[in-house]
């Protein structure tokens, strides 16, 4: 069965910055699953259109579409049980985890992310993003530097650090969703900002190394600084 992964794309089609998209693409790499991913940007709904809505990640797998990065996470966990386990934490503790990940992390580092992303899209998305962002923050792109928090920032990722402590993984003795939920959205600053923000932060930047180690390719989406 042949398996396509739609995932957000700069101007640069190698450059791929979804934290959600990074989600499902670090997940089939984890299970062993070959897949086609194939860059996507907001201008190419049509691409999508099978899913019935239009963001992505969007993942076909033969005759089925599916959308929603936890829900994919969840399809693939069940058709492909020969691989590695998605969920060795548990199913909740992940899902519970990568929502932290959305309201937290997600949150505090997206002020610094805005603005640099802006100039990596095509013209076309430049004004989809902009529209769309600025509604979402209630501010234009330029302002978000008055709510870019470096201390507050560094604030969660120290409550993550001692989250996980001297475990090798967020999910236990071998990674998990947990841990490519808080991946993905790391990847999502090293595609867009030049500023690696874990080279003062011991525990989590072993643990990022760790994880880097079992996805040998991840190198090459890393534009802004090696993982």
């Amino acid at each position: 069965m042949s398996i396509v992964l739609y995932e957000l794309a700069g101007a640069n089609p190698q450059r791929r910055f979804s934290p959600y998209c990074w989600r499902i693409h670090l997940a089939l790499w984890l299970k062993g699953v070959s897949f086609d991913a194939r860059a996507w940007r907001y201008n190419d709904k049509p691409l999508i259109a099978a899913s019935g809505q239009g963001k992505v990640p969007v993942l076909f797998a033969g005759e089925q579409v599916l959308w929603e990065s936890w829900d994919i996470a969840c399809y693939l966990e069940a058709h492909y049980p020969e691989g590695p386990s998605l969920f060795p934490e548990g199913q909740a503790q992940a899902k519970a985890f990568m929502e932290r990940c959305d309201k937290v992390f997600n949150v505090a580092i997206r002020w610094f992310l805005l603005p640099a992303i802006y100039p990596l899209l095509t013209p076309g998305d430049q004004r989809y993003f902009r529209a769309t962002r600025e509604a979402q923050i209630g501010m234009a792109l330029e302002a978000c530097s008055q709510k870019a928090d470096q201390a507050a920032f560094y604030a969660v990722l120290a409550q993550f650090a001692e989250e996980l402590g001297d475990k090798p993984f967020f999910a236990g003795n071998e990674p998990g969703y947990s841990d490519l939920s808080l991946l993905g959205s790391m990847l999502w600053g090293a595609a867009t900002w030049p500023v690696d923000f874990l080279a003062d932060e011991p525990r989590l930047n072993s643990w990022r190394a760790r994880l880097a180690a079992r996805f040998p390719g991840l190198g090459d989406y890393c534009f802004c600084y090696p993982l």
